[in-house]
């Protein structure tokens, strides 16, 4: 495997570390305020392109 290659495998595998976390995070503030889990997703997803938006 080639170095651009493993350090491409890298990023993607520290990127489904932070989905991952970021869902875990979703899923306790759901749980921890009685809201539903697709209601904390639906709205981090739209303040998470909000901010992407405007970063650029």
């Amino acid at each position: 495997m080639n170095d651009e290659r493993k350090i491409y495998m890298k990023a993607i595998k520290r990127i489904d570390e932070l989905v991952d976390e970021v869902l875990h995070i979703c899923n306790e503030v759901a749980d921890d305020n009685h809201y539903e889990r697709e209601w904390v997703l639906d709205q981090f997803r739209s303040h998470f392109n909000r901010a992407r938006r405007e970063s650029t």
